[in-house]
């Protein structure tokens, strides 16, 4: 599976989701198809992408906006996507996000800061996946809420760290902060020592 054919089956149960950064409309496209969904909302800052979705998605109920994230949008959803982009972006999205609503969040980097984020802005982690697709793709979805998360849970998830199917990607992170220890120097190199540690006590 793909992680986008993986991303549209993770908005089974909800009604109108909103894909923030649509780019291409895919994931609204195939949720559409399957009938996972009733409507869609597509968004993105750029007018090309949006064009090239409003293409791919013309004749389906789907609103489009050309837009910064939420803003200027009215139209109510039960799910919102924010995924393939850095984790300060979608920090900085999510701070214009309507409350009390479910998200989907995937960043390509620093999902530890992603997570310090919410932690310290009212939103708690009631899932995460894995998938790999070439890359792995880490997926968070999140609510309004509390939560306090441990220093390696900043790193591992405190549910992707429980779950058998994440095993290879806690494998990959190891080995990679591993290598990183053993280049860098001093400070940076216990630093990242550290985070292998986190990764690879759960490999015991």
């Amino acid at each position: 599976m793909s992680r986008i054919e993986f991303l549209a089956s993770l908005t089974k149960g909800y009604t109108k989701v909103i894909d923030v950064g649509t780019d291409h409309g895919k994931v609204l496209k195939i949720a559409l198809d399957l009938n996972y969904i009733k409507e869609g909302i597509a968004t993105d800052i750029n007018k090309g992408p949006l064009e090239s979705a409003k293409k791919n998605l013309e004749g389906y109920p789907v609103k489009f906006f050309l837009t910064d994230g939420f803003k200027g949008v009215k139209e109510d959803f039960d799910l919102g996507i924010i995924t393939g982009m850095g984790s300060r972006l979608i920090c900085s999205i999510l701070k214009d996000a309507p409350k009390h609503k479910t998200y989907i969040l995937g960043a390509h980097e620093k999902l530890d800061i992603l997570r310090k984020w919410l932690q310290n802005h009212h939103f708690k982690i009631v899932d995460e996946y894995v998938i790999h697709d070439g890359f792995y793709y880490c997926f968070m979805k999140v609510e309004t809420g509390e939560m306090r998360l441990s220093e390696s849970e900043i790193f591992t998830g405190p549910i992707l760290k429980l779950k058998q199917e994440a095993l290879p990607y806690f494998e990959h992170k190891a080995k990679y902060y591993l290598g990183l220890s053993q280049k860098a120097k001093h400070e940076k190199s216990e630093e990242y020592y550290k985070i292998y540690t986190f990764y690879n006590d759960i490999l015991k």
